[in-house]
């Protein structure tokens, strides 16, 4: 089967091709689980920032739409008051 060292090195070489290929492969397969998960918790996080955003981001934005509105009524009651008590 080997009549040469020539023919030792080739065959060396096919194993290790052949090696090499079997373990990119299984690389491969793991980088693409890995980014099927990394993809999974993005959309969970976007999820997540979705209902954040939802129910406390908008109902702290209506608040604060409000007081800006209400906050020189107060202050005018606040100068009438002072107002009075001198």
């Amino acid at each position: 089967m080997f009549a040469t060292s020539g023919d030792v090195l080739k065959m060396s070489l096919a194993l290790g091709v052949v090696v090499l290929t079997i373990f990119l492969s299984i690389l491969i397969f793991y980088l693409i689980l890995i980014a099927r998960d990394v993809s999974k918790m993005t959309e969970d996080a976007e999820a997540v920032v979705h209902k954040v955003k939802k129910t406390i981001i908008k109902p702290l934005s209506v608040v604060d739409y409000v007081l800006t509105k209400v906050q020189p009524i107060i202050e005018s009651v606040f100068e009438k008051q002072q107002q009075d008590d001198e």
